[in-house]
């Protein structure tokens, strides 16, 4: 198999090219620092991506609260992971970086808020 992979962990955004049947037989070009390597292999064999959603939020003047997992997640997890915040709810306050969840969906990984928010009051 043959994919191209736009690399985004560092500026020059490298064009890298994956020839693979398996992930110890891929052969890579085009990278030009070696994190491009790990990308590209993570890229075709376990694709990842940073979470980022909205959750209900109670007693301010917004109704949603930003949030975000603070490392990428297995992207076939995407909508179990969107499904799962149905379940969640917060009340005010809330600081930017406040973790909402410690493990989520068992992936080791933090969901934390992106905004403080205060009281409809305060």
């Amino acid at each position: 198999m043959k994919k191209t992979v736009t690399c985004t962990v560092c500026p020059n955004g490298c064009e890298i090219e994956v020839n693979y049947t398996t992930k110890e037989d891929a052969v890579l070009t085009g990278y030009t620092c070696k994190r491009g390597i790990n990308y590209a292999l993570d890229e075709c064999f376990e694709p990842k991506r940073t979470f980022t959603a909205s959750v209900r939020i109670t007693g301010a003047d917004r109704r949603m609260l930003p949030v975000r997992t603070t490392a990428p997640i297995p992207k076939d997890l995407l909508l179990k992971a969107a499904e799962a915040l149905n379940e969640i709810t917060l009340e005010v306050p809330v600081k930017c970086g406040d973790v909402i969840v410690d493990n989520f969906l068992d992936t080791g990984i933090k969901l934390i808020a992106t905004m403080s928010l205060e009281g409809e009051d305060a």
